[in-house]
């Protein structure tokens, strides 16, 4: 089998190349290395640069399946919300018609939490959609596509909402990275580290190698045709317990409290249900070995 992974010299998506190899599939990473990196890029993938919001149709042409992780980042939309919308929107959309184009078999999207916004009750796949970040936005704006060409075009998609992943090779720079691996390389620089609000703000953070699986299962399953899926674990932690776990096991650092990022949300609890009963996905519990 033939895949095409797009943002696959970035965190998730050379995890997903990784495992694909691993089962035997050929894989072609696009990535416009605008924050992926060569040295992510595993053995055996072959890798086009590509900026997604000018694609050559064709270089979807004879795959069985695209895992669409391409996407601008958050804190860079921030910067340049119509390049994000580009990206996000415009480019879901290219890259879906050259999919209808050369009858790719499977869409597997990959979009976020944000798109609720600010919920106060458990998030499960019919809560409201009401994104309170441009990157919020705009993802919700490339989930619209993919289900217009699912209803339209009769294309076999499913759309996965991640949910605070981290693990082995995310970014680690404040304006790309997580929050996990930011507060890792600060500790064990011995620099002081930023907590954004008070610290009590509540996160599901979600093992890579979890975010893999539901991508192949999403793939391999006919009945995720047409499903949207929260990607999460159900275990919440606050930013300031995250410090706290860090801390007992790179050492003490001293923390800063400072504004909440525009779009920033501070409440997530999330039902996991339909993932894990759809797709057999069991996600780790958070832990110190983990991170």
């Amino acid at each position: 089998m033939k895949a095409v992974v797009t943002g696959g010299a970035g965190f998730i998506g050379s995890h997903i190349a990784e495992r694909l190899l691993k089962d035997g599939h050929k894989v072609t990473i696009l990535d416009d290395f605008s924050s992926g990196k060569e040295e992510n890029i595993p053995d055996g993938a072959e890798s086009v640069w590509c900026d997604i919001t000018d694609l050559d149709p064709t270089i979807v042409k004879g795959a069985d399946v695209v895992f669409h992780n391409a996407a601008s980042k958050k804190n860079i939309c921030l910067e340049n919300p119509l390049r994000d919308l580009h990206v996000n929107g415009g480019g879901t959309l290219e890259l879906l018609e050259a999919c209808r184009e050369y009858k790719v078999k499977k869409f597997v999207h990959a979009s976020t939490g944000s798109v609720y916004g600010n919920v106060v009750t458990q998030i499960d796949e019919n809560t409201p959609t009401n994104p309170v970040s441009y990157y919020g936005v705009s993802k919700l704006a490339g989930e619209g596509y993919v289900r217009y060409y699912h209803y339209a075009h009769n294309m076999n998609t499913t759309i996965l909402r991640y949910f605070h992943v981290y693990g082995e090779r995310q970014e680690d720079d404040p304006s790309l990275g997580g929050v996990v691996a930011i507060f890792k390389k600060q500790i064990q620089s011995r620099q002081q580290i930023q907590i954004h609000g008070d610290g009590n703000q509540e996160r599901v953070f979600t093992h890579v190698s979890d975010v893999v699986e539901a991508n192949i299962q999403a793939w391999k399953r006919s009945s995720s045709c047409g499903q949207i899926y929260n990607c999460c674990s159900s275990h919440q932690v606050t930013v300031g317990k995250l410090a706290d776990m860090l801390m007992e096991k790179y050492g003490d650092v001293e923390r800063e409290y400072v504004d909440p990022l525009p779009g920033d949300i501070y409440w997530f609890a999330v039902d996991n249900t339909k993932i894990v009963q759809g797709l057999g996905i069991e996600f780790k519990p958070f832990h110190s070995d983990l991170i």
